[in-house]
């Protein structure tokens, strides 16, 4: 008996701590589109935009080859941490969905720093996209969480 109101207090902590995991996760969601909309007041008000650096189209071309290269990498780093933190523990289920939002969110802003560098806005929308994606396959699931508590019992929590 005391086994099972352990549980289902763990699991109303659970999903209090997933309703504020998840909230954080859409806030770093929404700070995708706010970067795509400094991109846009940047080209209408500077229009037009060269980048800010004035860099030669080899070097653009070699450094928008390295930023894909390193969100390639950052899906490896995110698949690492999903596997590696969640033990079972509520907290360290909401630390590995929080480090995988910022590193969702990191590609994106390699869009924005390329963007800034060079100019060209096609650039920042496709690291976007690749950050919404990312947001979309690692976003949490509640069920989840729900089975990882429910497999590693009450005393994880």
């Amino acid at each position: 008996m005391r086994g099972s109101r352990d549980l289902a207090r763990s699991l109303t902590t659970l999903k209090a701590r997933y309703l504020v995991v998840n909230f954080i996760g859409l806030a770093m969601i929404a700070a995708v589109f706010v970067y795509a909309g400094v991109v846009e007041v940047i080209k209408w008000k500077l229009a037009p935009f060269t980048g800010f650096a004035g860099l030669e189209p080899q070097t653009v071309d070699l450094l928008k080859y390295v930023f894909l290269a390193l969100a390639a990498a950052q899906f490896g780093v995110i698949k690492a941490v999903q596997k590696i933190l969640p033990t079972r523990s509520v907290e360290n289920l909401a630390t590995a969905a929080i480090i995988t939002f910022a590193l969702c969110e990191s590609v994106a802003v390699l869009g924005l720093v390329l963007f800034l560098l060079a100019g060209n806005s096609m650039d920042f929308y496709i690291f976007m996209v690749i950050s919404l994606g990312f947001f979309y396959l690692f976003f949490p699931k509640y069920e989840q969480w729900e089975e990882r508590v429910r497999a590693g019992g009450s005393s994880d929590i």
